[in-house]
């Protein structure tokens, strides 16, 4: 009977190149049996096989191996997900067929082995396929995949420098052929590196166990949008913070005074009152709710603290990472300023820059699956910046107007969401 697949190979100087997608029949599957049918010889090079991708071309394979065509198979080891599996299936291949040559390339730290490359030579012309998919089930059939596929004549300058690749594989030292020893070695780094695999699945199971997606978030913020008295708390706290800057500006303002009077003195510790708490008839400007406890000690130092604000004012015009390392460094002098004080007193005069940092943030955070430092006082610069992009995220998500809506909101998870489960 005649095998009309060698015409295919045989008319493929004729192919015109397209594209293989895995959307239709014309999928990588059928891309790389239209290139195996008829070809007597087959190369391929793949960064990662698999069974279920090596068992859905072994039959066509086996087919021309029974045609006496030559296969080489030159597959990658690197991060280990090879299955050994199907290195056993392809080894015990070629003892039946020994016109099969496998070689697996030694992994490297410094270069990664990651062609995709499927390449069918026959009498008169051949087929190359060089895209993203390797030989797996889902690479074949499934995935979001794309490769180019396209005919070669036998004396196309392509064709002779694919060939060369692949001549260059069989002399590269980092290449061994299969064999049980080989394969041996592998397998022990497979087991080795999928009992790792496990652990941080495990750990990652368990971190996300209490972490919402970005539905949940969404489903969060409509919650809190429908709160009427979170809403009204809301417009306040806008209001607050316009009157807050006042109030900094103010402090800011009377570092140009070169003596500070008893007068002055009364009149600082009574405006950053406003600021901190409510007590006395004070506004409570600033919305970090324990921030007067230790906050009322910048008193006892009031030149230092107004000379703070006066820097802040500057510094928050600058990026988050520059301009908090220089306030932190002077807060750091002054008795009870902390990360709390210096980020509402950036926000307060940067809100669209800045953004408040404190305990409550930080749980509202971990809770929506972030990731922030564990401790607020021992705070990086870099770290805070980062948190100020994590922030900035939520605030978009979220439509705020600035970062101070986006505290708002985290305050609201922490105080509804996070703190009555630790009091459980």
């Amino acid at each position: 009977m005649q095998d009309h697949t060698e015409e295919r190979v045989a008319s493929a100087d004729s192919a015109a190149p397209r594209l293989v997608r895995n959307e239709n029949e014309r999928d990588h599957l059928a891309a790389i049996e239209d290139i195996m049918h008829g070809a007597t010889r087959i190369s391929f090079a793949v960064a990662f096989l698999k069974s279920k991708g090596l068992g859905r071309v072994i039959g066509t394979l086996t087919a021309r191996l029974e045609n006496a065509a030559d296969v080489e198979a030159f597959v990658g080891s690197d991060f280990c997900l090879t299955e050994p599996g199907a290195l056993k299936d392809l080894l015990d291949l070629s003892r039946r067929y020994p016109q099969l040559e496998v070689f697996v390339a030694k992994a490297d730290a410094r270069s990664t082995f990651h062609p995709k490359i499927f390449l069918g030579v026959g009498a008169t012309g051949a087929q190359l396929m060089v895209g993203s998919a390797n030989l797996t089930g889902g690479a074949v059939t499934q995935n979001e995949e794309v490769s180019v596929i396209l005919g070669l004549e036998e004396k196309s300058p392509l064709l002779a420098e694919m060939r060369s690749v692949f001549s260059e594989y069989r002399t590269n030292p980092r290449f061994e052929e299969l064999d049980e020893v080989v394969l041996e070695i592998y397998r022990a780094r497979f087991k080795v590196a999928e009992e790792a695999k496990r652990r941080l699945e495990t750990e990652l199971a368990a971190g996300d166990a209490s972490a919402f997606d970005l539905d949940k978030l969404s489903l969060l913020h409509a919650e809190f949008r429908r709160d009427k008295a979170e809403m009204k708390a809301l417009r306040k706290r806008r209001r607050d913070r316009k009157l807050a800057m006042t109030v900094q500006r103010q402090i800011a303002g009377m570092s140009r005074t070169k003596s500070l009077a008893r007068r002055d003195r009364d009149e600082f510790a009574n405006l950053f009152r406003d600021l901190i708490t409510s007590g006395d008839g004070h506004r409570h400007l600033w919305h970090s709710g324990d921030i007067h406890r230790r906050g009322q000690e910048a008193i006892t130092q009031p030149r230092e603290t107004i000379a703070l604000f006066a820097a802040a004012e500057a510094a928050s015009q600058k990026p988050p990472e520059e301009g908090y390392a220089e306030i932190r460094r002077l807060g750091g002098e002054i008795s009870g300023v902390g990360i709390n004080m210096v980020s509402e007193i950036l926000c307060t005069f940067a809100p669209k820059r800045y953004a408040v940092y404190n305990g409550n943030t930080a749980a509202a955070l971990r809770a929506l699956g972030a990731s922030p430092p564990k401790s607020v006082t021992l705070f990086s610069a870099e770290s805070y910046a980062r948190v100020c992009g994590v922030i900035e995220a939520v605030r978009r998500r979220i439509g705020g107007e600035d970062l101070s809506d986006a505290d708002a909101f985290l305050n609201w998870i922490y105080q509804t969401k996070v703190k009555p489960d630790t009091k459980r």
